[in-house]
């Protein structure tokens, strides 16, 4: 099978939103692959993965050429997983959230980082690599607080789409 960024970043997606499913997560809103840089349009629930980088290995998943002839490496594809949630902010009278909503809102995020992570181990990469996985919080910023988790993997350059 010949592989590209947006069919690995597909394949992730799907594991990801799976794994969210059968945790019984709260509901995602919005899913889909994209490129760049991903705008927060739906907060309450959105799951995006996108390509961040591309690159080729001769030592996965460092960053460095070689002779191609002789070894010619692989292809990584740097993975960014965001899985955006809703927090509570100021309500129409200026009183701040309360304790127990901000607890519950990062909680439902700290649990969901967690069923991210171990989505992303327990995915079937088929005939890609994977490097070590990372994970930094994001936000909160307009109500809205995420996750994104970064993988590199990495295939044959030969079974990349040409």
């Amino acid at each position: 099978m010949i592989s590209s960024s947006y069919t690995i970043a597909n394949q992730v997606l799907c594991c990801v939103r799976d794994g969210l499913v059968n945790a019984n997560r709260p509901e995602i809103q919005a899913s889909y692959v994209a490129a760049g840089s991903i705008a927060w349009d739906n907060c309450c629930g959105m799951l995006v993965v996108a390509p961040e980088r591309i690159y080729r290995s001769t030592s996965f998943p460092t960053e460095e050429t070689g002779p191609e002839d002789c070894n010619p490496g692989l292809i990584v594809v740097d993975v960014l997983v965001l899985l955006v949630r809703c927090v509570p902010t100021i309500d129409d009278r200026g009183r701040a959230p309360s304790q127990s909503a901000l607890d519950d809102a990062y909680r439902t995020l700290l649990d969901d980082a967690a069923v991210v992570w171990n989505s992303l181990l327990c995915c079937d990469y088929e005939d890609w690599e994977r490097g070590a996985i990372s994970q930094v919080f994001v936000g909160a910023d307009g109500g809205c607080v995420g996750v994104e988790t970064r993988l590199p993997l990495g295939i044959e350059q030969q079974r990349w789409i040409r």
